[in-house]
């Protein structure tokens, strides 16, 4: 068994803000840098645990939250965006990978966000074109299965992550 070895890490504020301020200037994905800063503030927490509850702990813990804050409102309007426009071209692809690695909480807000931008006729018009994928992925997935009520995705073709997706959508539609 070899012996354990340990380093001493001395984080200042100020470095620690060109750290994040270079991150984010350089980005080309701000979704990678959210998860970059979220990493950083995870290492900081489980290796400054002598720290934790000391003024200067709380100071580099609101310094990083207020990055990670920042990418994350950047990640959800790039989001909302994305939505908004997979919703008018009907693009079940686009919305399935907005979809799956979301929160359903997080993406039912950018789902209201980037509902509020549409148009009356364009909202009444993902609302029926959501409402008859679903119900036709479903009618296919009961055929596919060969028993009523018993649903099989694959064997009909419908990747499960766009049935969630559109689902989710048809859902939310039908309640606003």
């Amino acid at each position: 068994m070899t012996k354990s070895s340990s380093l001493k890490l001395n984080i200042n504020s100020d470095e620690l803000a060109k750290l994040c301020d270079k991150l984010i200037s350089r980005s080309r994905d701000i979704a990678k840098t959210h998860d970059a800063l979220i990493t950083l503030e995870t290492f900081i927490s489980l290796f400054a645990k002598e720290s934790h509850g000391t003024n200067e702990y709380f100071a580099i813990e609101k310094l990083i939250k207020s990055y990670s804050e920042q990418t994350r409102s950047a990640l959800m309007a790039q989001e909302t965006q994305k939505l908004q426009k997979a919703l008018q071209l009907q693009q079940i692809t686009t919305i399935s990978q907005i979809h799956t690695p979301m929160s359903r909480n997080g993406f039912y807000l950018i789902l209201q966000a980037a509902c509020s931008h549409l148009s009356p006729a364009q909202q009444l018009s993902a609302k029926q074109w959501t409402t008859n994928w679903v119900k036709q992925a479903r009618q296919n997935a009961e055929q596919a299965s060969g028993y009523p009520e018993a649903y099989d995705f694959i064997k009909a073709g419908i990747s499960i992550e766009e049935y969630q997706a559109m689902n989710d959508v048809s859902h939310y539609l039908q309640h606003c």
